[in-house]
């Protein structure tokens, strides 16, 4: 009989991290008016952020153009938090700056012609692979605990766990 694997939910991941103070579970995050969790959930949500800031096969969009807007610049989605010229186009030196497409090279915003990009996206919690779930929900609870608690010896074994959920 095969597994049934049930993917982490947001309110798991709080759970887990409360876990790791000792705190107990919470039923629900909405609305939420306990100090613990709402920090829980600001230390998930910026975890999740660093993490998939590295750029995993999940999160990464390979030779992807965008278009050029009114004003001759390329915006990119709210949730772009790397771009880069594909490997085609690597002569140019291409970054984000507010919220657009931007040529370092010629100090400029202002494009005639659409480079691929390489593109990393941020994605919701929810629509992350386990495994990502797992590892965000994991190094999310170690900083909680290191932050509330601030024992080194209970950061080091959480760490093992972190290590292995990478």
């Amino acid at each position: 009989m095969a597994t049934q694997i049930t993917p982490t939910t947001e309110l798991q991941a709080i759970n887990t991290m409360l876990s790791a103070i000792g705190e107990a579970p919470v039923n629900s995050i909405s609305g939420v008016t306990n100090v613990d969790v709402s920090v829980a959930i600001n230390i998930l949500d910026e975890t999740s952020l660093s993490v998939q800031s590295e750029g995993w096969n999940f999160n990464t969009e390979y030779n992807v153009t965008y278009s050029i807007d009114d004003d001759s610049k390329i915006p990119l989605p709210s949730n772009c938090v790397q771009a880069d010229a594909h490997a085609t186009h690597r002569y140019q030196n291409v970054v984000i700056r507010d919220g657009k497409l931007y040529d370092l090279d010629n100090h400029t915003d202002v494009f005639t012609i659409v480079p691929p990009l390489d593109v990393v996206l941020v994605q919701q919690f929810e629509q992350l692979p386990e495994y990502a779930r797992r590892y965000i929900t994991v190094k999310a609870a170690r900083r909680f605990a290191a932050r509330f608690i601030g024992d080194a010896g209970l950061s080091e074994l959480m760490s093992i766990d972190e290590q292995e959920a990478y």
